[in-house]
């Protein structure tokens, strides 16, 4: 009998692979290395203590930020800039697991081609839902959701009106997306002040949550990604042909 191929996907979605590596929020870069620059412990409250602890990017050297209710370094100590190299222990199977709240919130920083308003409003309520702060958290959404609507110049009609006008609008992306958009509970309500709202549960704020960065991604970022793909192309067909117009190729010659 053959044996299960290993499927290790899901540590993409990680934080801290181990001690030693990790997948860096803000370059993108998998399993890079990282170290500890600073370490410390506070009191959350009269019986709790808090660690913090500082990651530092060796490709990058961007540092994200990660509070937990566990001692996780090796030897224990927590006297602030690091001075010798400090890890976290090895014995630890999932770092992530022990990590209550780290800054970014979002594992990857969002796509700066993503509007900023956007952008703030989404990652604002990833780190309220991590929290379970749920009306902080539907609240960014439903405004992130406007917000992407007057970013798109659909500021008339019905709710329902405006993301049908968005579907219409990009006819090659995943119609199911917006079909999800269109239908948030609340969203087509009569309501009109936001502090009338009800707050979502925390599986539909994910659900919206994912939704949007999915179509924002399809709409603002894989379209650039593209055309940047398109220029190095056209830039290395310029340089193996010596042409200065790639669009006017010349025929291969073939030998008979």
């Amino acid at each position: 009998m053959s044996e299960k191929p290993l499927d290790n996907s899901d540590l993409d979605n990680k934080y801290f692979i181990d001690h030693a590596v990790y997948n860096c929020p803000f370059c993108n870069r998998r399993n890079v290395i990282y170290r500890l620059t600073n370490t410390l412990e506070f009191d959350w409250s009269t019986e709790k203590k808090c660690y913090v602890y500082t990651a530092k990017c060796s490709s990058c050297l961007r540092e994200s930020m990660h509070l937990s209710f566990d001692d996780m370094l090796e030897g224990g100590d927590h006297s602030g800039t690091i001075t010798y190299p400090r890890k976290f222990a090895k014995k630890l199977e999932n770092i992530d697991s022990h990590i209550f709240y780290s800054m970014p919130t979002s594992f990857f920083t969002i796509d700066t081609r993503i509007p900023k308003i956007i952008r703030e409003l989404i990652t604002e309520a990833e780190g309220s839902l991590k929290m379970n702060y749920l009306t902080g958290a539907s609240a960014c959404m439903r405004k992130a959701i406007y917000e992407f609507l007057f970013y798109e110049k659909l500021i008339d009609g019905s709710y329902e009106d405006r993301v049908k006008s968005l579907k219409c609008k990009y006819p090659s992306n995943d119609p199911e997306l917006f079909d999800i958009l269109s239908h948030i509970q609340q969203m087509t309500s009569a309501k009109v002040h936001e502090q009338s709202w009800d707050k979502w549960d925390s599986s539909t704020i994910r659900l919206i949550l994912e939704t949007m960065k999915e179509i924002l991604y399809e709409i603002y970022v894989l379209p650039a990604e593209r055309k940047q793909r398109r220029n190095t192309i056209q830039q290395l067909r310029q340089q193996s042909l010596g042409e200065s117009n790639p669009s006017k190729l010349a025929e291969p010659k073939i030998d008979i």
